[in-house]
């Protein structure tokens, strides 16, 4: 009996710190974070994760390259007119 109770506390204990890791890190909001001006202890300390995450998103942001706003923002060449 005493070994059944143990044997479901270590597993109920083992199933609730697998919970506690197996969220991502939400990479968006931390360069959201990382964008005011806060540092990178100071997301990490907020959002209650490593500052090696912090910088590996801050890392992954620095790596895409930059998109032009949608919506035409760039203006396209207009087509050459033919004189009568």
């Amino acid at each position: 009996m005493k070994r059944s109770v143990l044997g479901l506390g270590v597993a109920v204990l083992l199933a609730t710190a697998g919970l506690g890791t197996a969220g991502a890190v939400n990479c968006k909001q931390v360069n959201k974070y990382l964008d005011t001006g806060r540092s990178v202890s100071d997301v990490a300390e907020t959002m209650v994760i490593g500052e090696d995450e912090v910088k590996k998103c801050q890392e992954e942001k620095a790596a895409q390259p930059t998109t032009p706003p949608a919506g035409g923002a760039t203006p396209t060449p207009a087509a050459p007119q033919e004189k009568k």
